[in-house]
């Protein structure tokens, strides 16, 4: 009863901070990933919207002017994370190509789709990093301060986004680097061994190759992909700090 008079206290300004805080919920991994319910996400953002509540600041003279900026505040910060996530999946897909699982597909619960078993693997490891390194604080650092913007910067917004945007390929390619290398050299080896060797049959010896040294990269080159995926959620916190200023 307390939250139902709380919510009718503050029934002016509700559905704005909820919308803002239900968009940004909805790209932040696992919390708003489609493999958790529906009622564990709602009542997430529900209580996430009660703590807020009593001290957002919104401008109720506008309603349409105010569910405008929540939803667009909350699509800016929800947006910094998936782009990064989508960069980390991307280079997955590159690799489970070149390695030769682009037929093996299974379910990928960020999203809701059916990607490679790499894409999923490094999709739960972006998560996993996500929360350990402590960059859910800055988004719910960045809600209570997104209360404090008196007008929206547009400009300042979408450039933030455009900056982040602009190391997408950047780190899908830094990530999946050594594999995309190795698995060239591998394929160029093959075409030699194929044209002095015609009567060979490569396919049977150049696959199993693949996927061994495919792995053995991953592995060697996984100390140097978590340092890249972590630098690049250090540019969520300039990208949310850009936004809510």
């Amino acid at each position: 009863m307390e939250l139902f008079n709380m919510a009718t206290l503050y029934y002016d300004r509700f559905i704005p901070v909820f919308i803002r805080i239900a968009v940004m919920i909805s790209f932040i991994p696992f919390i708003g990933a489609a493999m958790t319910p529906l009622f564990v996400r709602a009542g997430f953002v529900l209580a996430f919207t009660l703590l807020v509540l009593p001290v957002a600041n919104v401008d109720t003279a506008n309603p349409v002017k105010a569910l405008f900026d929540a939803f667009f505040i909350g699509s800016a910060m929800g947006l910094s994370i998936r782009l990064i996530m989508s960069a980390i999946e991307t280079a997955a897909q590159w690799m489970s190509i070149q390695m030769g699982f682009g037929m093996a597909a299974v379910f990928n619960p960020q999203f809701g789709e059916q990607l490679g078993p790499l894409s999923l693997f490094y999709t739960y490891m972006g998560m996993v990093m996500f929360f350990m390194l402590g960059i859910h604080h800055v988004f719910i650092e960045g809600v209570m301060r997104s209360f404090e913007i008196g007008t929206l910067r547009f400009n300042s917004i979408l450039q933030a986004i455009l900056v982040l945007n602009s190391y997408f390929f950047p780190l899908a390619l830094k990530i999946a680097a050594p594999v995309l290398l190795v698995q060239t050299v591998i394929i160029v080896a093959n075409g030699f061994v194929a044209k002095t060797m015609p009567q060979a049959n490569i396919f049977f010896v150049g696959m199993p190759l693949q996927i061994m040294l495919g792995f053995l990269f991953i592995i060697a080159s996984m100390s140097l992909s978590l340092m890249v995926i972590g630098r690049s959620f250090m540019h969520i916190k300039d990208a949310i700090e850009t936004i809510t200023r």
